[in-house]
């Protein structure tokens, strides 16, 4: 799960610098708003977590806790990332989505 987690954050992280919208790009707002660094950490510290020596639950905990931040930060709105989009919103949404269900069956990963 810990590679999935990875794969997850890389995709999403990826996606804040291909274009939300024609021409406009998550990362293009960052003059705008602060939180904009925010979303991009939270796609980037799991990538981290999950590439790292941790154990798969160190990775879980952090995947839950960031990429839950980035499904609040995007509400209902991920879903419309998903349907209209372009092709880094597209992404974006995926790796939020995806990389908290990793989360979550990173806790019932079977220990050995």
């Amino acid at each position: 799960m810990k590679k999935s987690i990875a794969l997850f954050g890389l995709l999403g992280l990826i996606g804040c610098f291909l274009p939300l919208a024609p021409h406009v790009s998550w990362f293009d707002f960052h003059s705008w708003d602060w939180l904009v660094w925010l979303v991009i950490a939270a796609f980037a510290v799991p990538m981290l977590a999950g590439l790292g020596a941790s154990k798969t639950a160190v990775a879980s905990v952090v995947g839950c806790l960031c990429f839950g931040y980035i499904l609040f930060k995007f509400g209902t709105g991920t879903i419309d990332l998903v349907l209209h989009a372009s092709i880094g919103g597209k992404m974006m949404a995926v790796g939020a989505i995806g990389g908290l269900a990793s989360s979550l069956l990173g806790f019932a990963e079977r220990k050995e």
